[in-house]
């Protein structure tokens, strides 16, 4: 069942990849004078770091937000703000991408998909970013023992 699991989400993230490029493909036909997507205005090192850091924030707001019991339309517009903030603060240096599954469909339309820069900078810093924003708010978000669930463990471990 777990191997089935991860079959689904290599199929989800490969569909989101080609939907993506299908989308910039279909843009550049319907808009040729719009522009080539993010380009990379800054040292491979100082991208990295940007997109990862702007991912860590956007998905540890996203998870914080998500286990907070406040209304739908409150906690779009919080995310929402805070995306677009975070965007704008980085689209200078990276795009402010922050998926790489769009930064691949901007690099296949100009043909620059498989340079050593694109994968490091637009893959590698936001997926290992988006894996510590998990472990960060998870570890930051637990919820705290009552004394009735230590009481239960201490009786279950008595019995």
């Amino acid at each position: 069942m777990l191997l089935f699991y991860f079959e689904l989400q290599q199929l989800e993230v490969l569909l989101e990849v080609i939907g993506a490029v299908i989308g910039v493909m279909l843009m550049r036909f319907t808009f040729p004078k719009v522009g080539k997507g993010a380009a990379l205005s800054v040292g491979v090192h100082h991208g990295a770091l940007t997109e990862g850091l702007a991912t860590l924030m956007v998905v540890m707001v996203s998870l914080t937000l998500k286990k907070k019991e406040q209304g739908f339309f409150v906690k779009t517009w919080i995310a929402s703000i805070w995306k677009m903030t975070i965007h704008i603060l980085s689209s200078d240096m990276t795009g402010g991408i922050m998926n790489p599954a769009s930064a691949f469909a901007w690099a296949y339309a100009r043909g620059d998909h498989t340079s050593f820069d694109h994968l490091l900078v637009y893959w590698l810093a936001p997926l290992q970013a988006t894996l510590v924003a998990v472990w960060v708010v998870t570890f930051l978000t637990k919820p705290k023992k009552t004394k009735e669930q230590e009481a239960d463990k201490n009786k279950n471990k008595k019995e």
